[in-house]
């Protein structure tokens, strides 16, 4: 599924909640774990490198040995920690980036604000873990596909399916409806997610649920119902647009990051890229 498993570490307890998924992940996928750090110099990366050492004896050990790489990039490059993060992630096949959404550490918050920076310079998913994401103990299990009636979200689909393949869990595809709905029409089986499912069932012959949820916040409600029935990931692009009864996916994502228990895959294909 992947080679590389790579997560930004940067000395606070929540980027270490990521390199402990980020092994998890390695070791269900057969894969390298690397864990980085972006530094100035050559000197610099030396002392990170030790740094990071040192944490990793006084810790508990890791599921899988970790390779640590220091990430070279000189200030007066006017490169930004994201985009350097994502520049050396992308050099590497079969590497999948592993982070933390809320990190405080000596590298600027490379873990914080920089995952926005890191989906802007890159394209592709990447595995986000967002505050209340608890440690993750296994890689194999169900995943929440959140849709919104926009080509944009859908662009999430045929990754959710190999992955399920993969995991050995099945998609839900899933749709918020944020408006009143009236009793004469069934949302249910007529649904929009419905269909969705039953063609991911088609074209794939792996098993595909789906779900239809009401409520006016639609980032709480994927996140609720990820929780009710045990998710390990939910899967989402990161923005969209849609009709007034359905959520906006971009306006979602970020909701769903600092309310979910489990990571969120984010998605930014390059065809729908804006600044």
């Amino acid at each position: 599924m992947f080679q590389q498993i790579i997560v930004p570490v940067d000395g606070s307890d929540r980027s270490w909640v990521a390199a402990r998924a980020g092994a998890v992940i390695a070791e269900a996928c057969a894969a390298e774990l690397q864990l980085i750090r972006v530094v100035a110099d050559e000197p610099t990366g030396d002392d990170a490198r030790a740094e990071i050492e040192r944490a990793l004896e006084a810790g508990a050990p890791l599921a899988t040995p970790p390779k640590i790489v220091p990430v070279i990039a000189p200030a007066s490059s006017g490169s930004t920690v994201g985009a350097a993060i994502a520049e050396y992630v992308e050099s590497i096949n079969g590497a999948m980036i592993v982070m933390s959404s809320t990190g405080r550490g000596r590298s600027a918050a490379v873990l914080g604000s920089v995952a926005d920076d890191v989906l802007r310079s890159m394209f592709g998913p990447i595995i986000v873990l967002g505050p209340k994401a608890s440690e993750l103990e296994s890689f194999t299990g169900d995943l929440v596909v959140p849709v919104d009636g926009s080509d944009f979200a859908e662009t999430i689909l045929p990754i959710a399916a190999s992955w399920g393949i993969a995991l050995g869990g099945s998609p839900w595809v899933v749709e918020v409806i944020t408006e009143p709905v009236p009793p004469s029409v069934d949302v249910f089986e007529s649904s929009y997610a419905h269909r969705l499912a039953q063609g991911m069932q088609e074209q794939t012959h792996h098993e595909v649920e789906f779900e239809v949820l009401h409520g006016g916040h639609p980032g709480g409600e994927i996140s609720d119902f990820a929780r009710r029935i045990d998710a390990r990931l939910i899967m989402m692009s990161t923005h969209g647009r849609s009709g007034l009864q359905r959520f906006t996916a971009g306006s979602t994502a970020s909701a769903v990051v600092r309310t979910a228990d489990c990571p969120v895959v984010l998605h930014r294909p390059p065809v729908f890229a804006v600044d």
